[in-house]
């Protein structure tokens, strides 16, 4: 303790000589050794006596003042440092003029200073009456060519705002009083909503239609604020954003309906030559539904764009070829997103048979070429694992895109696509806000769809876990051994569920009866309703159990004293194969049963997973030479 006042002391009395003399230099050392644990125990009085001397010392320095603000930021963090301590600073900050500072050190501090509000209603309603100063964060924040600076100032208007909401339920008024968007007693809201001049700013900043007038940045510039603002509504996620609050403002940046929302979403980005703000504006989309599909699918809906940002998908032929290379990737990610957190609108619209065409046609003209070097679909396999599983299933005379996936030659994007299908909906329910008796049925569905898609792929490729346990064994291409072992390792993890005994009426997408199944698969008995059973039965149990069984393999004679790229790679996949057959082991102990032949193959898997990752190599059994296959 008697060490910290020292050193008060002596910095105190280093930025007196600083202020007296403006061109001695900043002792950077001194400044430093005030760090964050030292501040914790330094006293309230000589705190604030710091900070009067910062205060005093800033607007004075002929120097990089970097030393100086970073020491301002280490002084006010402890959270007792509140904005009414802020305000007497003496002398008194001048916030505009550090919000509007060329100097990106100096931006930060103040926006660490102007943070301390968020403690207290009373202290966000001083910043509310500041004028100026909201006027002067909003620029900031929208303008700023310091990505520091821009992502700190978002922090601090976004905690300000929260702050102001939690205190002021954001609820629409009484009937008959004139409020409109909720914002109440929350000043800072109304501040930002209300006053023409601020609100007026985020389009104009925003807005194209502003490029070239005085004191508006560049167009370039203007794209970067955009992204900035997408950002903001999505954090905030407020129904004030949603709806008009200044219909003059609005209407003159073609705002006929709707508030801040509605321009971002539809009038701000020029997205027929804007490409690249095309696609971030399908990235604000599919952010929009994944925070809230029941507000946002309706609003994108009903504003043409959820249709216009499918096409780009659905129908590319129809698209600008140039433009079409960088928004079908986006488009594909939309309708992932789509299918994850709306699949009860999806399955009675027309959109699942337009991706399952689009699917179709995508698959049957990759060549395995393609496939053998790594020239896959990834944009469409990933919207594949994400439509619902009972859409997967062939009907009638027409397949699946899913047997259009094959394990031969060897594809590790191909394998994971695999993996996620077979391995079922995990224990999470949609997004969409549905009664959890509809939830369960959805992820019911998926289990038991990914069962019968599993099964009827078998009987579509019956050398399917030959070629899987061939790809894991070329410990050389690592990428694609790995990823076949991870499809072990979701098989034996599936959570499958069983289908029902009789069709459904009126539905377009409905799942296989056990019998329909039976009968497709050529199986006179109920087929495995486990993924461990399913691994422990014909081929499967032929090739997968013998391979996780058998030792690891290295490669140190070929890499000098084994501790090359190589080596490093069969270790990885041992580890791998390790970690499957310990699940294997478990999943045998909690479902085969207690008979003796049950017990009989758990000892033995487990003395093997005894022995480890490595166990049980030998010079002959465990060494192969990288080019065995």
């Amino acid at each position: 303790m008697a060490r910290t006042t020292e050193l008060v002391a002596e910095l105190h009395a280093h930025l007196q000589e600083v202020l007296d003399d403006p061109s001695r230099p900043l002792n950077e050392k001194l400044l430093k050794s005030i760090d964050r644990q030292v501040t914790e125990h330094i006293e309230e009085s000589h705190r604030d006596a710091l900070l009067n001397k910062l205060s005093e010392l800033l607007p004075t320095l002929r120097q990089d003042p970097t030393p100086a603000t970073s020491l301002t930021i280490t002084l006010i963090l402890p959270e007792r440092f509140n904005f009414t301590r802020v305000l007497s600073i003496t002398p008194p900050v001048d916030f505009v003029a550090g919000l509007t500072s060329p100097l990106s050190c100096i931006n930060l501090a103040t926006l660490c200073l102007l943070e301390t509000a968020k403690y207290r209603t009373s202290d966000i309603g001083i910043v509310a009456g500041e004028v100026e100063v909201v006027g002067s964060l909003i620029k900031l924040w929208l303008c700023t060519h310091d990505t520091t600076v821009a992502r700190k100032a978002h922090h601090v208007l976004l905690n300000l705002l929260v702050s102001d909401r939690l205190n002021h339920d954001l609820i629409p008024p009484p009937v008959g009083h004139v409020e409109r968007g909720g914002v109440n007693e929350a000043l800072l809201w109304r501040r930002i909503l209300r006053d023409k001049d601020i609100y007026g700013s985020m389009f104009s900043i925003c807005s194209l239609t502003t490029a070239g007038q005085a004191g508006q940045p560049s167009k370039r510039h203007k794209t970067v604020a955009q992204a900035r603002l997408f950002d903001m509504i999505l954090d905030i996620e407020a129904e004030p954003f949603r709806i008009s609050q200044m219909p003059e403002v609005e209407q003159r940046y073609g705002v006929t309906s709707g508030g801040l929302l509605h321009f971002a979403a539809i009038h701000m980005v020029d997205f027929q030559d804007d490409v690249l703000m095309h696609m971030t504006l399908i990235d604000f989309f599919i952010n929009l539904l994944r925070k809230n599909p029941t507000f946002a699918l309706p609003f994108l809906r009903d504003n043409g764009l959820h249709t216009r940002t499918m096409g780009y998908y659905l129908d590319p032929d129809k698209q600008n070829s140039l433009d079409i290379a960088y928004l079908y990737g986006s488009s594909a990610k939309y309708l992932s997103m789509y299918c994850s957190t709306c699949p009860d609108d999806l399955l009675k619209s027309h959109v699942p048979a337009s991706i399952l065409h689009r699917l179709t046609n995508v698959l049957q003209n990759v060549s395995p070429g393609q496939w053998s070097q790594g020239q896959t679909p990834k944009h469409d396999l990933h919207l594949l694992v994400h439509l619902p599983l009972v859409t997967l299933l062939p009907r009638g005379q027409a397949g699946s895109p899913l047997f259009l996936i094959g394990t031969k030659p060897a594809n590790a994007d191909a394998f994971g696509t695999l993996a996620t299908v077979f391995q079922g909906s995990p224990d999470v329910v949609p997004h969409e806000e549905s009664s959890a008796e509809n939830n369960i049925q959805f992820m019911e569905q998926d289990r038991a769809a990914a069962r019968a898609l599993y099964f009827l792929y078998m009987e579509e490729n019956p050398n399917f876990w030959n070629q899987v346990v061939s790809a894991a064994e070329v410990v050389a291409l690592k990428d694609v051994a790995l990823t076949a072992i991870s499809l072990m390792g979701a098989v034996i993890n599936a959570q499958w569920a069983p289908l029902p005994t009789s069709k459904p009426l009126g539905s377009q997408y409905y799942l296989l009866t056990e019998e329909e199944l039976a009968t497709q698969c050529h199986s006179r008995s109920k087929l495995p309703t486990s993924g461990v059973h399913a691994i422990m039965v014909s081929n499967a149990l032929a090739n997968v159990l013998p391979y996780l069984m058998k030792p690891a393999q290295t490669f140190s004679n070929l890499v000098g004293g084994g501790r090359g790229d190589v080596e490093s790679a069969a270790y990885r996949v041992a580890v791998a194969k390790h970690d499957v057959l310990a699940l294997l082991h478990q999943k045998l102990k909690e479902e085969m049963g207690n008979t003796a032949e049950a017990k009989e193959m758990i000892a033995t898997v487990g003395r093997r997973v005894a022995q480890g990752p490595m166990g049980g190599t030998s010079e002959v059994g465990g060494r192969v030479g990288t080019m065995e296959r």
